[in-house]
């Protein structure tokens, strides 16, 4: 279907040139209708056979070079400099049917900016944030900070990249939940890319009660026995409990792990295995202690 779609595309093309050049006249035919404003007729059919060529061309030009790079990189699906190509694309389609349809009305689109420039100012203001996310979104896309697929944080969320568009970026985080994140966000925020990162340590965070809190090392054998299910799939020696910060009444501490394979849905098992044994050592203190302590 896709070659016989490329084929139809490349013969309506030679067609739309033919039409173009002159090669093909419609004269005949437009007598035979008896068109009545004959001049006019052969100016929309002019403007109709650009903007198809036009559109047919841009098609093709995406196509060949998104080919070439899979050809070259030997991929199959998507990343960021394809998803860029296809970004490019939209915005040179929009600019291009803009002045194609200003040349259908007979409109010269120079003249039509010089008259109206104050307008035009005044739209660059009210859409200045939507060209900040277009600008932000093209450099995330091509600078390879970022890609599709790339485990990531950024303020308080953290998650999986499944889009780049030219507004948003859209990630998947543990919850399952999307959440759209402006582009602009990614240059005034730090964000943290756990995937690009050589050693891919998995830390699952809490915090416990100084009054809860005997030894660190009870903790942490307590923890490393609860995963044992699943010491197949942890890499032997990775376990680390550490103390990351040290407050007035609690203490925040990191749990982490290597998986010998990363697996995604694996990590969020072993974390919600993780986050309940430790709210279960909590309630059991919690027994001795008599109070209950923040847990993340």
């Amino acid at each position: 279907m896709k070659i016989l779609r490329l084929l139809l595309k490349a013969g309506l093309l030679f067609f739309l040139v033919l039409v173009r050049s002159g090669d093909i006249d419609f004269s005949p035919i437009l007598s035979m209708l008896k068109v009545k404003y004959r001049s006019a007729a052969e100016y929309y059919l002019d403007r109709v056979s650009d903007i198809g060529i036009f559109l047919l061309l841009l098609d093709f030009i995406q196509l060949v070079v998104i080919f070439f790079y899979r050809r070259r990189k030997r991929i199959r699906g998507s990343d960021n400099f394809i998803v860029g190509i296809g970004h490019i694309y939209s915005i040179v389609l929009v600019m291009g049917l803009i002045i194609g349809i200003l040349s259908l009305l007979r409109i010269d689109p120079k003249s039509l900016l010089t008259s109206i420039s104050i307008v035009f100012a005044g739209l660059a203001i009210i859409t200045k944030e939507y060209v900040a996310n277009m600008i932000t979104g093209m450099i995330n896309t091509f600078s390879g900070e970022i890609s599709i697929g790339d485990n990531i944080g950024i303020g308080l969320h953290k998650g999986k990249v499944l889009d780049v568009t030219l507004q948003k970026v859209h990630l998947l985080n543990d919850d399952d939940d999307v959440i759209y994140i402006p582009n602009t966000l990614f240059h005034t925020m730090e964000v943290v890319n756990y995937t690009k990162r050589l050693i891919k340590r998995t830390s699952v965070e809490f915090e416990i009660g100084i009054s809860h809190l005997n030894n660190v090392e009870e903790i942490e054998k307590m923890l490393i026995e609860t995963l044992s299910p699943f010491h197949e799939m942890i890499q032997e020696d990775s376990y680390y409990l550490r103390t990351a910060e040290v407050r007035k009444d609690y203490v925040l501490m990191k749990f982490q792990y290597i998986l010998k394979v990363p697996n995604k849905d694996m990590e969020r098992v072993i974390r919600r295995k993780t986050v309940r044994q430790v709210v279960e050592f909590i309630s059991t203190r919690e027994k001795i202690v008599g109070q209950r302590p923040e847990l993340l």
